[in-house]
């Protein structure tokens, strides 16, 4: 087809290219009344459709300018691209496969296969996906679309190194990019080794790019909930080393059924070694958290449910463990009590949870 295009159509990709799809499709539209043969304007108006969430509209407007242009590698890609979100996976494979015979040595037909070939039924398209992925990455190394193609098959085959090795990628000819560096968070998640703290860098790295990025505080949320759930274990050594000193410090006669009755000094020492662990464990996380996400992780349990009951239960065994040591006790049952009350109350806390709806990593 003719590589002419109109000045309003060239108006309406700036638009599109801002993000303004909305304005764009309205100057499509009123064009399009009266140039109706207007393949480009046909494709553009597919994509500000497929942005509306009008698949069906997409693939009308897609259809209406291959009408025009049969080879019209674009207006296959857009076709391609809303049936593989309208579930239509097979003429999603079949539009993409069409444009990369129209166009063999482009890449970007390769990587609009390859996403459609992810989403085939039973991940029977799974390793040809990747394999399209590597062929558009040979055409274009620094292409970032392939390489997030590859990634995404990658993480599908299960292979979350190889995941990781794309994202890694795209950050070496890329450094800001905003979604490598939070779907390299969402990995370090996912994985019951990961360094939390590494993945709050990303994370905080692409919201210095990208402050309104969904999937970027989503993650910082989830990241959120690992560090707190690793408070639990402070938490009970709380409750050890009150329990210890109550122990070791205990002056009061045996045999009469009475609570340990605890020195002031005694008292002190464990007091403070809870004080000390408890004051090395938060400047120790402070230390390792990037400054710019700092207040947005301390305020979030105010927002978060899970993490609010979550902080309850830690601070809940920590008081248990305070009253342990500072308690005038009565009868020998009150150190049961406070001794089960802290581990069980945080206990019931995670569980609680754990089982409240649960934020997965996105990426």
């Amino acid at each position: 087809m003719s590589e002419t295009v109109n000045p309003v159509v060239a108006r309406a990709m700036a638009l599109i290219d801002v993000d303004r799809c909305t304005q764009a499709q309205e100057i499509l539209s009123g064009h399009l009344a009266t140039f109706p043969d207007d393949a480009r304007a046909w494709e553009r108006l597919s994509v500000c459709r497929f942005e509306a969430r009008d698949w069906t509209g997409a693939v009308r407007a897609a259809d209406e300018a291959l009408r025009l242009s049969p080879e019209f590698v674009d207006a296959h890609l857009r076709r391609s691209e809303a049936f593989r979100v309208c579930g239509w996976t097979k003429q999603a494979v079949e539009a993409a496969r069409e444009g990369v015979r129209l166009l063999p040595e482009d890449p970007a037909p390769r990587v609009v296969l390859s996403h459609a070939l992810r989403k085939l039924p039973e991940q029977e398209g799974l390793q040809e996906a990747y394999d399209t992925a590597l062929e558009a990455i040979r055409l274009d190394p620094e292409r970032v679309g392939a390489h997030f193609a590859l990634y995404f098959a990658a993480y599908d085959m299960g292979r979350k190194d190889l995941a990781a090795q794309a994202m890694d990628q795209v950050l070496s000819f890329d450094p800001g990019n905003a979604a490598a560096r939070t779907n390299l968070a969402a990995l370090r998640t996912e994985d019951p080794n990961g360094d939390l703290f590494a993945a709050t860098e990303d994370l905080a790295a692409a919201l210095t790019v990208q402050p309104d990025s969904w999937h970027a505080r989503h993650n910082l949320d989830v990241v959120a909930r690992k560090l707190l759930k690793q408070a639990r274990w402070p938490a009970l050594a709380s409750l050890v080393i009150a329990m210890a000193t109550a122990v070791a410090g205990d002056t009061a006669p045996e045999g009469q059924g009475l609570g340990p009755s605890i020195p002031l000094g005694a008292q002190a020492v464990g007091l403070g070694a809870i004080v000390a662990m408890w004051a090395w464990c938060v400047l120790l996380t402070l230390r390792k958290l990037p400054r710019s996400v700092r207040g947005y992780l301390l305020r979030l349990p105010r927002r978060v449910p899970a993490l609010k009951v979550m902080a309850g239960g830690v601070l809940w065994c920590v008081l248990c463990a305070v009253l342990l040591l500072t308690f005038p006790y009565g009868p020998q049952w009150f150190v049961g009590v406070f001794l089960n009350s802290g581990w069980v109350g945080l206990a019931g806390c995670m569980i609680y949870s754990a089982r409240s709806k649960r934020l997965r990593t996105r990426g």
